[in-house]
């Protein structure tokens, strides 16, 4: 038996939710803000990301992808009542994580992030970013919690759902902050 959570405005706390998910971005620029633009670009091997690109991927899902939905949500565009989420997203959300693996987009949705043109532009866009999950979570109490769009893997998440696995996915690729420091020797 496992213990099924809804995230909806009327349960969650929307004030940790913001909070958590400045965290989870301002951990980024923290960390953007201790290395020289040379060492935010260089990268471990010819197919690997450097960390600007991390950081331009998370811009990238979050803008186009997380938010996009949210506001879908919001809109009533594209939205069904009554759809579930999978299994694995009510596990995703109970313990806030997406497990530690390495995942591999499809071909036909993979993305190669471009290298940030400075650390200035990225450091702006992850700021861009939290202004941008400040003014969603305070649309939430606006949304229908039952109106979703579908998620390719975890199933149909409501407009909380997508900002607070926004946050998730910044904590997830602090995994891949480590092992590309860890490779050149950062900290």
């Amino acid at each position: 038996m496992y213990l099924i959570l809804t995230l909806n405005w009327r349960t969650m706390n929307l004030k940790k939710l913001e909070k958590q998910t400045h965290e989870s971005i301002d951990y980024w620029i923290d960390a953007f803000n201790h290395y020289s633009l040379e060492q935010i670009l260089m990268k471990p091997s010819d197919q690997s990301w450097s960390l600007g690109q991390v950081g331009i991927h998370l811009w990238m899902a979050s803008k186009g992808f997380f938010f996009k939905n949210a506001e879908k949500c919001l809109n009533k565009e594209g939205t069904e009542k009554g759809k579930k989420k999978k299994l694995g997203a009510h596990i995703i959300f109970t313990f806030r994580m997406l497990p530690p693996v390495r995942y591999e987009m499809p071909q036909q949705v993979s993305v190669i992030p471009k290298q940030p043109e400075s650390k200035e532009q990225l450091i702006a866009k992850l700021e861009e970013i939290k202004k941008l999950s400040s003014d969603y979570i305070a649309r939430i109490p606006q949304s229908d919690p039952e109106l979703k769009t579908r998620h390719p893997f975890l199933g149909w998440l409501n407009t909380a759902e997508w900002i607070e696995l926004c946050s998730i996915h910044f904590r997830h690729h602090r995994a891949q902050k480590k092992r590309i420091e860890k490779h050149f020797g950062f900290k």
